[in-house]
């Protein structure tokens, strides 16, 4: 997505356009789905549309199917032929649709429902911002369909469309033809040539049509602008994600999946984005005895335990300590992990006991002059589509606790790991227990037990070079020093960094402002091996003088595989990622083993997963290593550019600093926050859907 979206209007949506012309547009548009190319198609985008369909909602036959902006009818008619041809050929019920339009043309939907009788209409015109259930007198669950009509719809109507779908349907499907990225816009000109295909093939006696094909292409001309003004306006999956979030409907119990399927490669694609109702159900996967170990209660760990639970998975969670709980202070969750978060169904519990970061402030180390004031707040939120926000680490941890514990994973304590059987697998305990399943997730940190067995010998982390002396005060505190400049930090909700040779420190508010985040990175002094230590506040105050791989069923996640230091607040954020894309890729898998096997409990699918679980977690490998590397090294770098001495060097920083980021709207150079965004908006979610859709199709051919 390398350019930002533009609501232009195509030429479809202008009053002056001429009907003839409307008509072969739409017209156009409705036939490319039922189009197929023997010996290159995958189906056709009706029938890959059907596929999306039976894949999201279970049972499409439990759904009524409403057409929210159907127009004059649109692919509807093609995608309710293909589905309940399917349906009645394999016995089961078919499916109802419903069309339904702000300006309803009644004599064509009329037209359609004479010749399918599992067609009818709302004659009455409907706004699809304030649309009540129009399933409930059938006692069908309601789905609401959007036919590439979603990018039409400004941000503000979007918002209203799918609060409305959120509190008055069970799911909702958005499908495009058009992506907002450099292929889809570069092949967009073949559509030009089905414009003189569809007037040959079903305008040839109209005398219009062929003058103003052939001899003067104004309608195929028409078809590749509003192809090419589409593909500048297309959401991306994030988008939707934002504009969901911001909609104000509750999204507790509702998951979104986006992902593509090829019909004619590379020309066509079939965009979707699915929003289901999400209810814990008891668990089915005792089908094929997907059982998921991770070992580590920690940030990640929790969030792989409610990522697996979401897809219905059985968790056990092994946690050496006595007590489930994370030690530390401030910690900050960026939009790529506020992101997942909000995917895994706890961003709202997260906000109600953190922060959204207003501002980011850089401040000269001796004198506190303001180098560059970020904005964030709104601005992050509208471009990302979630906050950037700040949290006391215990009180994240309490939430994904109490999230996992919800959705039913078992915490075991005192559940000390002292080896692996790899071939189980099956982790062996301190106390002569052990704990079999299908997988192992190494999610235990930095001095990770299971990455040391995986490897047979211990590694111990290298040592950065790096101390941090971390602290928190109450705001009491705080205001007792009676400091103007102390009670000027304290009124905001922001980050604020001082940036100085070899050393910067961070300060911001945790826990609805009642207490303070201090954390002081410097040179390392400590002795080797040294972990944590009390820190000496008179040491600490001359330091600042001056200032104002995976194995078999076993993978690794967070700090247990990428530790990195604390320079771009991405540490949590990447197990969280890790954590989740576990989830994903092994609730598609036991759907992919329930599809393969059905529900027959006889069928031991056992051993199938035993050999299909490694190749995931290559794909998982795949998917999360280089961006964790990445992560990690610009971490690094961070390090070298906030630590630099004062000079000519320190001055240009300062410089360039004064004109940065992080959304493209306060970012006069913009190539800070490209590459921030690069960072921050990430479509893990898809990625999961794309990386095993590929396997999944591999599988088929084998």
């Amino acid at each position: 997505m390398p350019w930002p979206r533009i609501q232009f209007h195509e030429l479809g949506d202008q009053t002056w356009l001429p009907s003839w012309l409307h008509h072969h547009e739409q017209f156009s548009l409705t036939q490319l789905w039922n189009l197929r190319v023997p010996f290159w198609s995958h189906g056709s985008l009706a029938t890959q549309a059907c596929a999306v369909l039976e894949s999201h909602l279970t049972n499409p036959s439990d759904y009524t199917i409403v057409d929210i902006c159907a127009g004059a009818g649109g692919p509807t008619p093609f995608i309710e032929k293909t589905l309940n041809s399917k349906a009645e050929k394999e016995g089961r019920d078919v499916v109802r649709f419903v069309l339904t339009d702000m300006f309803p043309p009644v004599d064509a939907w009329a037209a359609i429902a004479k010749k399918q009788p599992n067609v009818s209409f709302v004659a009455e015109a409907v706004d699809a911002r304030a649309v009540k259930r129009l399933a409930e007198s059938e006692g069908k669950k309601e789905c609401r369909i959007f036919n590439i009509c979603f990018h039409h719809f400004a941000d503000e109507d979007s918002r209203g469309i799918l609060k409305s779908a959120v509190e008055e349907a069970d799911a909702f499907v958005i499908f495009e033809i058009t992506a907002r990225d450099v292929p889809t816009c570069l092949y967009s000109p073949l559509v030009f040539f089905w414009g003189f295909y569809v007037t040959l093939r079903w305008y040839w006696r109209s005398p219009i049509h062929l003058l103003f094909t052939y001899l003067i292409p104004i309608a195929p001309l028409a078809l590749w602008v509003d192809g090419l003004i589409s593909c500048l306006r297309t959401r991306t999956p994030s988008e939707i994600e934002g504009l969901l979030t911001r909609s104000g409907a509750d999204l507790g119990g509702w998951k979104v999946t986006s992902g593509r399927r090829t019909v004619q490669w590379p020309f066509i694609t079939l965009y979707y984005h699915v929003g289901t109702t999400f209810q814990v159900l008891p668990s089915i996967s005792h089908l094929i005895n997907m059982k998921v170990i991770i070992v580590g209660a920690g940030l990640g760990g929790l969030a792989c335990a409610i990522a697996c639970r979401r897809e219905n998975l059985d968790v056990v969670i092994l946690e050496r300590s006595g007590e489930a709980r994370e030690v530390g202070a401030g910690i900050q969750i960026p939009p790529n992990g506020a992101r997942i978060l909000q995917q895994l169904g706890v961003l709202e519990h997260l906000l109600e006991v953190g922060s959204i970061v207003q501002h980011v402030d850089f401040r000269r180390y001796d004198d506190g002059r303001l180098l560059r004031s970020m904005p964030f707040g709104d601005g992050i939120v509208e471009e990302l589509g979630v906050p950037w926000i700040i949290i006391h680490r215990v009180d994240f941890h309490g939430v994904l606790l109490e999230e996992a514990t919800r959705l039913g994973a078992e915490i075991r304590l005192n559940a000390e790991v002292a080896g692996i059987d790899f071939q189980g697998p099956e982790v062996l305990l301190a106390d002569g227990d052990r704990v079999a399943g299908d997988i192992i997730i190494g999610a235990d940190g930095l001095y990770s037990r299971v990455r040391d067995l995986i490897l047979e010998t211990p590694l111990d982390p290298e040592e950065t070079g790096d101390l941090a002396y971390r602290a928190t005060f109450k705001r009491e505190q705080l205001e007792h020093l009676n400091d103007p400049k102390v009670n000027e930090l304290c009124r905001k909700i922001a980050i604020t960094s001082w940036l100085g040779p070899d050393k910067h420190s961070i300060f911001y508010p945790v826990r609805g402002g009642d207490e303070f985040n201090l954390v002081l990175l410097r040179p390392d002094n400590l002795e080797k091996g040294a972990r944590r230590v009390q820190g000496d506040v008179e040491e600490m105050r001359e330091s600042y003088k001056g200032w104002d791989e995976m194995w078999g069923c076993v993978a690794l996640l967070g700090d247990a595989c990428h530790p990195t230091l604390p320079y771009q607040a991405q540490g949590a954020a990447m197990a969280v990622e890790d954590g989740f894309a576990i989830g994903k890729l092994l609730g598609q898998t036991d759907q992919y083993l329930q599809d393969v096997h059905g529900s027959d409990p006889t069928l031991s699918t056992r051993e199938t997963a035993q050999n299909i679980i490694p190749a995931v977690l290559k794909i998982y490998e795949r998917l999360r290593k280089a961006r964790a590397t990445r992560s990690v090294q610009i971490a690094m770098r961070n390090r070298r550019v906030f630590h630099i001495s004062d000079g000519i060097i320190q001055i240009v920083r300062d410089f360039l600093l004064s004109y940065m980021g992080v959304t493209r709207q306060s970012d006069w150079t913009w190539l800070f926050s490209w590459r921030m965004r690069k960072m921050l908006y990430h479509d893990l979610l898809g990625d999961c859907a794309r990386a095993f859709e590929e396997y999944r199709r591999c599988l088929a051919q084998q």
